[in-house]
């Protein structure tokens, strides 16, 4: 495993490479990787940082590369964040998958934007950009925005997008069942983010990010 903040911005990913991070302090402002022909790179992140930043990574994937990236971030009172994932399917037959989880607990902007682009003739592409931020201030300003720049037609691709406060059909079966309402919006605030948390394979650092998601005033 390997902290992505050791790569420089400019990076070939190593053959198999599975990393995680980790953070307590910003994204890098602006990053770009390549993937080569026939490699991969899983990559999960889990965002500790409260405060404000910008961040775009980018990925450029070779021919039959594959590019795994999840995603868990909070944005605390008074901060704003805005993240982009750029992916380019630069050789045919290559594969992403990009996943982000976002909880705002502020009124200023959160923003997660994810671009996929296959230009013609990069036959036999698979991508997916996917995001979701939950809303726990009652002004906040959130934005999910996957897209997909497509100029091929043997491709499969595909995006969603989740934007809002909990779903009160589930706090209400929770809460029906003797949970606080307190308790079951940190069960599904968890819900959310846990999957994310325990692909960092690093017990002391699954530990450190529940310990920070227990803080979190619901």
């Amino acid at each position: 495993m390997k902290d992505i903040i050791d790569f420089p911005l400019e990076k070939t990913a190593p053959t198999g490479a599975k990393a995680f991070l980790l953070l307590d302090r910003p994204l890098p402002r602006g990053a770009s990787f390549v993937i080569p022909s026939e490699e991969s790179l899983s990559l999960s992140v889990v965002d500790l940082f409260t405060g404000s930043y910008a961040s775009t990574l980018s990925f450029r994937l070779g021919e039959r590369s594959s590019l795994t990236i999840e995603i868990a971030s909070l944005l605390g009172e008074g901060a704003e964040k805005e993240l982009t994932i750029e992916v380019s399917h630069e050789g045919k037959e290559s594969f992403s998958r990009v996943r982000f989880v976002g909880i705002n607990l502020s009124d200023k902007p959160f923003r997660f934007r994810g671009n996929s682009y296959i230009p013609n003739g990069i036959h036999g592409c698979d991508t997916r950009q996917e995001g979701r931020i939950t809303n726990l201030s009652p002004n906040c300003l959130s934005e999910v925005s996957p897209a997909l720049f497509i100029k091929d037609n043997d491709v499969r691709a595909s995006h969603g997008a989740a934007l809002g406060t909990y779903d009160a059909d589930v706090l209400y079966y929770l809460t029906s069942r003797g949970i606080s309402l307190s308790e079951s919006k940190r069960l599904v605030t968890f819900g959310y983010l846990m999957p994310i948390v325990e692909k960092l394979a690093d017990e002391k650092a699954v530990a450190l990010a529940k310990r920070r998601l227990e803080e979190i005033r619901l």
